[in-house]
């Protein structure tokens, strides 16, 4: 506001504090309470040098014009309450220079009262402290590093800190990165978030050399490099397309330094527009470096404790303190999942022999391949003692068995130029919810282990827990299948399908039959389920099919009759991929005609995709395979989809035959023995136990059964003799 607006009392006062401000090297302005917004009518030419604003761009105006995007609205809502309030402060705070560069303001406020004159004014007085609040953001930068540290932050958080820091004292717009320089000379991004994604893309990987930008040229020459317009500088010349889409016009880049002197990276900082640093600015950037350089060496530093602490230095695995914090962790995930305590048999014999150092290569070399094994993400190996190697993994309680199975497949060892192929003892405990304490898990999976260890040959042994009985009994069962596959304990007995009214055999259906030495005789109702529930059905049917050629190629070589035999197909191997291809393999292997094997499948095939159903039964009868379908009757839509499959035989459920005695019962038997005949289809009846059974059947039409009336299904062997 122009002198002249003001009361002769004000002009007198003013006049004075201009001559006053002339001498006064402290920048400072003074506001009018007279008018509303309370303008600027007077600054001094110290706080003109110090804006970068003229008196005449300032006299009249509210001290807005020096706010921007750093400037705190609180502060200056607490500067303006002092001001009304005609009381005195002082508050640092982020204005705005005239070129648009940001600088830390001291302001204070003061109120100016003449009482006998009735005159009032605010004196504000200003100080560019921008020198010390970058010393001071230097010290708050290693102080807070120690603790963050501490607490655990990644280095690249910690570098970010450090952008963040620089940014905040320069232009809008202005990006800092950190780029540290590879074993193979090349940058690699290690901070830098302000910048787009597009820069990283192009920049991460770039050789380190003296043309690779103002990072590459300060790196190769050890020394700070200034590029005031990247448009035209040759350092530039394969990344100015990049700089034009990113509004990069400026750069500045200083190297970072080890403990030796040697350069190992670049701080760097960009801008939108030209730019050329002001000594104090430069030299607050290259104080900056050093700062980073010990951000990076005390990172270090407390990863290379934290190796001490949570690495098992002689097999180089995560250790058991490690393991423990880790799963504790994991845990809170709520998950279903497993720990496993694995050891080998041959660790004592290898440390007897060899000693302790031959005993850690062991565990070592055991602890590589279970981390190249294709577990889910959510997994943790440790080495937990001197022999023992535990593994926490979420999983479905399901596909535990699976994981197991996986990890006992190792490939032979070398130790001391011996090739060991490893024995394994497992101890596992299960995830479930009603077992989520690490503590527990872990003393569990030890007392399993312990159990394991009393078997011979390789054995898992999980922790029994009275609540999770029935599921205990399920992973039993389908870890010792999958055992008594490899060892081929799994057996096939043939049943005889006979003409009901002379007992001629016609041919077999054959079944598989388990007997475990750790768990006894297992009913086909039982391991069969869980076969199918844990993927194992399809491997168990191959052994089943490779069973009955080699049964009928023997019988075929010695020259005796050939019967043909029925071998059951799950609907998950009947529409794989690979079923008809190996089927037709196999046989071709052996020697034996495809009609000599019937595939029975169960009626729920229809249920499951009619079309590609049809299309899988098409190719078997192409090959000359014959088909039945199993349980009959039983389903929901048999007779809907029966005629639109290409099958040769029906076989009637064990269910029906049993209570053929209800009128309802027998009606539905009468109806499927009529349907297959109108189809042309052979009928099978399932279950025939009785005399009286077998006389209901045969004055139904039905000519073929099975059942213990007959014959009970028996060895090969005994199959032979008939």
């Amino acid at each position: 506001m122009p002198t002249y607006q003001l009361r002769k009392e004000k002009r007198i006062i003013i006049e004075w504090l201009r001559r006053l401000g002339v001498e006064f090297q402290t920048g400072f302005v003074v506001l009018n309470h007279d008018v509303e917004d309370t303008p600027i009518i007077y600054a001094n030419q110290a706080f003109c040098e110090m804006s970068g604003f003229s008196e005449d761009e300032i006299v009249g105006f509210n001290g807005r014009f020096m706010h921007g995007s750093k400037t705190d609205p609180e502060v200056v809502r607490k500067i303006r309450d002092c001001i009304d309030a005609r009381t005195a402060c002082t508050y640092e705070i982020i204005n705005y220079r005239k070129d648009g560069s940001p600088f830390w303001n001291e302001i204070t406020v003061q109120p100016i009262s003449i009482q006998e004159k009735g005159v009032t004014f605010t004196l504000m007085l200003q100080r560019d402290i921008t020198d010390r609040k970058r010393t001071e953001a230097l010290i708050k930068l290693q102080q807070e590093t120690y603790n963050d540290i501490e607490k655990g932050y990644m280095l690249s958080v910690l570098l970010q800190k450090a952008c963040m820091a620089v940014e905040s004292f320069f232009q809008d717009g202005a990006k800092c990165t950190v780029m540290l320089v590879d074993e193979n000379d090349r940058f690699r991004i290690a901070a830098g978030n302000s910048m787009p994604k597009e820069f990283h893309e192009a920049v991460d990987g770039v050789l380190a050399e003296e043309t690779a930008v103002t990072c590459g040229a300060a790196f190769y020459r050890d020394e700070t490099v200034v590029v005031e317009d990247i448009t035209i500088d040759p350092l530039w010349k394969n990344h100015q397309q990049l700089a034009e889409t990113l509004g990069l016009v400026s750069s500045w880049s200083v190297p970072i330094h080890d403990l030796e002197g040697k350069p190992i990276g670049t701080f760097g900082i960009y801008f939108p527009a030209r730019t050329l640093p002001a000594p104090k600015e430069l030299e607050f950037i290259e104080q900056m470096a050093p700062a980073v350089a010990l951000i990076i060496k005390y990172s270090q530093q407390q990863a290379d404790i934290l190796a001490l602490a949570y690495t098992d230095k002689e097999s180089n695995l995560p250790n058991r303190n490690y393991f423990i914090n880790e799963i504790k962790e994991l845990l809170k995930e709520q998950k279903e999942g497993f720990i496993a305590f694995i050891s080998a048999d041959e660790y004592v014999k290898v440390v007897d022999q060899y000693g302790h150092r031959a005993g850690d290569s062991l565990v070592r070399e055991v602890g590589k391949r279970f981390l190249r094994a294709k577990l889910p993400s959510d997994h943790v190996i440790a080495r937990f003692s001197d022999s023992t190697i535990a593994l926490f993994c979420l999983t479905p309680l399901g596909k535990v068995p699976d994981y197991l199975e996986l990890l006992a497949q190792l490939d032979p060892v070398s130790i001391q130029d011996m090739e060991l192929f490893l024995t394994l003892k497992m101890g596992v405990a299960l995830i479930t919810p009603n077992q989520q304490n690490a503590d527990e898990l872990i003393r569990h999976a030890d007392s399993a282990l312990s159990k394991a260890k009393l078997r011979a040959g390789e054995s898992i042994c999980y922790y029994e827990n009275e609540h999770d009985e029935s599921m205990m009994k399920d992973l039993r069962i389908a870890n010792e299948l999958t055992a008594a596959i490899k060892r081929e304990e799994v057996d096939v007995y043939l049943q005889p399908k006979v003409e009901l009214k002379t007992g001629k055999i016609l041919s077999f259906e054959a079944l598989a039959r388990w007997s475990s030495p750790e768990l006894g005789v297992i009913a086909p109702d039982v391991f069969i389920p869980v076969a199918e529930k844990n993927g194992k059905i399809r491997v168990l049917e191959q052994v089943v099919l490779k069973r009955v050629l080699t049964w009928l190629k023997k019988r075929q070589d010695q020259g005796l009759e050939l019967s043909q035999v029925a071998i059951n197909i799950s609907t998950d191997h009947f529409f794989h991929h690979s079923f008809i291809p190996y089927l037709v393999d196999k046989t071709a292997e052996y020697g034996i005609e495809p009609k000599w094997l019937q595939l029975e499948i169960t009626e729920r095939i229809g249920f499951v995709d009619i079309d590609t159903a049809y299309k899988v039964f098409r190719q078997l009868n192409n090959y000359g395979f014959t088909s039945s379908l199993d349980d009959f009757g039983t389903g929901y839509s048999s007779l809907s989809y029966l005629q639109k499959l290409p099958v040769t035989e029906i076989k009637i459920d064990r269910s029906f035959i049993s209570n053929m005695q209800e009128p309802q019962t027998l009606a539905i038997v009468r109806t499927i023995v009529q349907l297959a005949e109108n189809l042309n289809m052979r009928v099978v009846a399932e279950g025939i136990e009785t005399e009286e059974q077998r006389r209901i059947l045969i004055a139904l039409g039905c000519r073929i059964g099975q059942g213990y009336f007959y014959y009970r299904p028996m060895s090969l062997d005994e199959a032979n003799l008939l």
